[in-house]
């Protein structure tokens, strides 16, 4: 590769960094959010943890809540 080649390579990189940067942070939360539903499901339906403590109209609030959250990530992938 030539100097000038390097050079170019080296500004595209530096120009992208911040779009890089965002991305990657919404890649994170997404992340974070879906990880989340999926422990709090778990939550939820593991006897040992509160599935016995809710009342049926508790743990269906939640589970609305849970969907509701998750058909939000699908309909904003971006």
């Amino acid at each position: 590769m030539s100097k000038d080649e390097i050079e170019a390579m080296i500004k595209d990189s530096e120009k992208y960094a911040e779009q890089d940067k965002i991305l990657k942070e919404k890649l994170d939360a997404k992340s974070s959010l879906d990880n989340y539903l999926y422990t709090m499901r778990s939550t939820i339906e593991d006897r040992d943890k509160l599935a016995d403590k809710l009342d049926s109209n508790d743990k269906s609030a939640i589970k609305d809540a849970l969907d509701e959250a998750q058909d939000w990530v699908k309909d904003n992938e971006d």
